[in-house]
């Protein structure tokens, strides 16, 4: 039973790390907003946390024999922690490309902004 509620639990995370990069590209293109894209994101990328703790108390829980190889466990949560990185650097990059420059007197239109 613990098998199958973390192997729920880890394609649940990566259900909500897909959504999460779905709208971080759609904001990365400019098809929604940034402010819609973060709005959007920040539940998702909790959803996504909350799951892979979840995982991981089911794969090794606190006291009793672990489920999965530990070879497997370190593989799926280094791929799950790359993904959740990689949408992080990205959202830094969309902050500071569409939000940070616009604050800092950055030319825009031919007038500086202060």
């Amino acid at each position: 039973m613990r098998k199958t509620l973390a192997a729920v639990c880890y394609i649940l995370m990566l259900a909500a790390d897909a959504a999460a990069g779905y709208f971080t590209y759609r904001a990365f293109v400019q098809k929604i907003s940034y402010d819609q894209g973060v709005l959007t994101f920040v539940p998702l990328f909790i959803v996504s946390y909350w799951f892979s703790t979840f995982f991981s108390q089911l794969i090794h829980p606190r006291g009793s024999k672990p489920i999965i190889g530990r070879g497997l466990y370190n593989f799926l949560y280094w791929l799950s922690t790359l993904l959740s990185l990689a949408l992080l650097g990205t959202w830094v990059y969309l902050f500071i490309d569409r939000s940070l420059y616009l604050n800092f007197g950055t030319e825009v239109s031919g007038e500086l902004r202060y």
